[in-house]
């Protein structure tokens, strides 16, 4: 089976993994402070608070700005749910955002209507949440700017952009605070595991607080990451330049074979050698409408190639379903794209297999009906 995704480790995982054992010393410590030191270097940031996962990095964010019930959280509809479900969890509403169809982010044309409406219904908006989905970068200059003039804190959802960078400057440093995740699916794993990073000492200090318990002065939760996961993510932090390396290698594969083939419609941003800048975590292909995306991913796996739909429309989920379609973008998205196997352990020749047997199964030839035949002309013959 071609895994759609699989971390890449080695013995040197395994080996830092042995030294924290033998250590006895396995919760938060001295790796985790370096983890922490490692990637706001990597980010150019001046704070990082390492935690349980991106979720957790989201849940902490929020708290932090003091997000509660009436507040309002702008958020694309088509991303993974964390950041809906912990504005939900908080009390607060998701107010969500459509998308584009031509790179998968927020529709940032669509920003300020959406802000001025939520505002004459009577929340309090009190944050955008900029998703850099799959790792490619949103339009993070102009949030920026609506969020100014409309009083509002940007928290970036960078949990797949690890290495993304816009105009030299890593992803997730552009507003008041970025998040990563290090989920088995992302550039780089600590099998569970995220964090936070940010210029703010005020907003660093309250992150800290809120992982561990509130410093026992104020309420908090437990988000703290362990040592041994923070070892394994400073030897993937290692290989970060090689792991990007070898992902590209993969899409460029993709990119020789499906680039131009009817039915399938590549995000915009693999058109230009700008994508040599990003950190493509999932490499999501859009269908035409007339093809079957759930049927694709079921005669993908009979040839073993593991595929799967790219994100759920948020705003389509059954705790936030309205009656009405208010993100048509994003519902697309959601059912008519397609993740195709993307990690550094891929070989050309993978890639070359899952390229061309996803043209074989789009032709018009693997819809047609089968033919029926008489039986007495079986006989016959």
């Amino acid at each position: 089976m071609i895994s759609l995704a699989k971390p890449f480790f080695d013995e040197k995982e395994k080996e830092a993994v042995s030294r924290v054992l033998d250590s006895g010393w396995i919760m938060q410590g001295k790796h985790v402070a370096d983890f922490e030191t490692s990637i706001a270097g990597q980010c150019g940031s001046r704070h990082c608070i390492a935690v349980t996962s991106g979720t957790a990095a989201l849940h902490i964010c929020f708290m932090a700005l003091g997000i509660r019930q009436g507040d309002g959280i702008i958020i694309p509809s088509f991303a993974w749910p964390s950041a809906a479900n912990i504005v939900h969890l908080l009390g607060a509403m998701p107010i969500f955002l459509d998308s584009k169809t031509s790179d998968y982010n927020l529709n940032v044309n669509l920003l300020e209507r959406i802000i001025e409406q939520a505002k004459s219904d009577g929340l309090r908006v009190k944050a955008i949440l900029p998703v850099h989905q799959f790792g490619a970068p949103c339009e993070i200059s102009k949030v920026l700017e609506i969020a100014a003039k409309h009083n509002l804190k940007v928290i970036e959802d960078s949990a797949c952009a690890l290495g993304t960078k816009i105009d030299g400057q890593q992803a997730g440093t552009f507003g008041l605070a970025g998040i990563f995740s290090f989920h088995p699916r992302k550039i780089i794993t600590t099998g569970e595991g995220g964090a936070i990073i940010t210029d703010s000492v005020e907003f660093a200090e309250k992150c800290r607080a809120l992982r561990n318990h509130g410093n026992l002065r104020s309420a908090g939760l437990n988000y703290r990451m362990t040592d041994f996961q923070a070892a394994i993510g400073l030897v993937q932090l290692s290989k970060l330049k090689s792991i990007l390396s070898k992902r590209k290698y993969i899409i460029e594969t993709y990119l020789e074979i499906l680039d131009g083939q009817d039915g399938i419609t590549l995000p915009e941003y693999l058109s230009n050698s700008g994508h040599s800048a990003i950190a493509i975590q999932t490499l999501m292909v859009l269908l035409d409408k007339d093809i079957d995306r759930d049927k694709i991913i079921t005669r993908m796996a009979e040839f073993k190639i593991e595929t799967n739909s790219g994100a759920p429309a948020a705003h389509q989920l059954p705790i936030f379903a309205k009656t009405s379609d208010t993100c048509p973008a994003a519902s697309e998205l959601h059912k008519q794209g397609l993740a195709l196997p993307l990690h550094a352990a891929m070989t050309k020749e993978e890639a070359r297999k899952v390229a061309e047997t996803l043209i074989d199964l789009i032709s018009p030839k693997t819809y047609q009906e089968p033919q029926t035949v008489e039986l007495e002309t079986c006989l016959a013959e």
